[in-house]
């Protein structure tokens, strides 16, 4: 939905261009431990880290790595811009991208690759929007980009939002998008067997027919090639609310599906084609922008990473790290970050966290070594709410977390298992009221984080 875009998007289709939406029911396990720390994403954009000789963007560059590590983030999905990278066909440039990877690296991240999108030469329409008239041309850019940068990059995600016609004009093509991948695999595996490539992030909301819905778009290039399954390691998704993202993840309505529910219908297509692959969520969130404010995208945001780890997703990317500077059309586009905009944030001029920042933070730093075990809502007697119990792998560590899903009230709720120390939504410590030998904890929809 947003990558390919920088600071800043044409007026024109806005509003149905960036509609998404994402899942629930039996729940995909990851083959072997994953814990937390190994989910946490974000999707962002580096341009400050690709230029090494001005001072303010190395600085930039620090700030946002140095808080992104804070975070708990272990992995980055970024840009490698096809017209950049190859301007003239068969001319590639690899310093600023070099650069870039080389610092996310020295922080002990790791890169997902989104490659796209089109390039003037490459296409009839001389446009860097439309795809390629020839798969191969950027299945070669594909190739020199996982040739240059093997055992650095590990992930590859083949374009973003193919099924939206702002990223696939003049209309999602399953049969074009579906030759597309199968040259991209092939070249990149080619040039690194090693590295993991993903069926690009859809955005899944049907917008009247014009725009197929994300789990509609996979089963038509599923269908139309049959072997696809032996073309992708992945599948990527974006489970944003209807446009803009106003309403918490566990809301659905005539116009709004779940979180739950968006991952469930992904499910359901690669069970119907008897397909198992690892999903990844490449781009989730919600703008700070009327009705909805900083504690609503921190709870929002902490539900959406519990839920997906619940619904054992192998990587969950928030968007973004930053705000943009406020020219964004449509003007929600420019609040979807962890910190209020600034215009070159280093350590001297920091930008300011949001609640969403600290939420993540302590996500982090109280899962981070834990995995998902399984819901126990049902022993707590708890209704409309969930009670997720996370253990270490040696199970040394416990912890619950218990939060209200949308629209249940608040319910009192009685924890006999002592000692347990209280985190709240940002790792505040706090010590809940006790009956005999329980504490009586009132669950609403702020994650509450218990551990013994």
């Amino acid at each position: 939905m947003m990558l390919f875009m920088k600071n800043h998007l044409r007026p024109a289709l806005v509003l149905i261009l960036f509609l998404c939406s994402c899942s629930s029911g039996a729940k995909y396990q990851p083959a072997q431990f994953k814990p937390v720390s190994g989910i946490l994403g974000i999707s962002t954009f580096l341009d400050t880290c690709k230029n090494t000789s001005n001072e303010s963007e190395i600085a930039a560059c620090n700030y946002q790595l140095t808080q992104l590590k804070s975070a708990g983030i272990t992995q980055v999905r970024i840009d490698f811009t096809w017209p950049e990278i190859e301007p003239r066909q068969g001319a590639f440039y690899f310093t600023g991208d070099d650069s870039m990877v080389n610092k996310v690296l020295a922080y002990g991240l790791s890169i997902t690759a989104v490659l796209g999108p089109g390039n003037a030469w490459a296409d009839k329409e001389d446009s860097n929007s439309y795809p390629p008239d020839n798969p191969q041309t950027f299945a070669d850019y594909a190739y020199h980009v996982a040739q240059h940068f093997k055992g650095r990059v590990e992930r590859y995600e083949i374009w973003n939002e193919e099924n939206s016609l702002r990223f696939w004009p003049p209309n999602a093509d399953p049969l074009a998008y579906g030759a597309l991948l199968q040259a991209a695999y092939k070249a990149i595996k080619s040039a690194d067997p090693y590295a993991q490539v993903a069926f690009g992030g859809v955005f899944m909301w049907d917008f009247y027919g014009v725009i197929p819905g994300g789990d509609q778009f996979l089963d038509q290039v599923l269908t139309l090639y049959p072997d696809m399954s032996q073309y992708m390691d992945a599948v990527a998704f974006h489970p944003y609310m209807n446009y803009p993202p106003s309403v918490a993840p566990d809301y659905s309505s005539q116009d709004q599906q779940s979180f739950d529910q968006m991952c469930d219908d992904i499910k359901a297509v690669l069970k119907k084609h008897n397909i198992s692959k690892p999903l990844w969520i490449t781009e989730i969130g919600w703008p700070t922008y009327t009705p909805v404010d900083q504690p609503m995208q921190a709870r929002w945001l902490s539900r959406a990473y519990l839920e997906g780890i619940e619904q054992g997703i192998d990587g969950i990317d928030w968007y973004t790290f930053i705000d943009g500077s406020g020219g964004c059309m449509p003007s929600q586009e420019c609040y979807f970050g962890l910190f209020n905009y600034i215009t070159s944030p280093s350590s001297s001029t920091p930008p300011w966290p949001k609640e969403s920042f600290y939420a993540l933070k302590a996500l982090h730093t109280i899962l981070g070594d834990t995995m998902f075990n399984r819901d126990v809502s049902n022993q707590f007697n708890l209704k409309g709410a969930r009670a997720l119990y996370f253990t270490s792998k040696d199970n040394s560590k416990k912890v619950w977390v218990f939060f209200n899903q949308h629209g249940t009230p608040d319910q009192t709720i009685s924890i006999p298992i002592h000692p347990l120390i209280f985190y709240d939504i940002s790792g505040t410590t706090f010590t809940p009221l006790t009956e005999g030998n329980a504490y009586s904890l009132t669950v609403t929809t702020s994650p509450v984080y218990a551990v013994e």
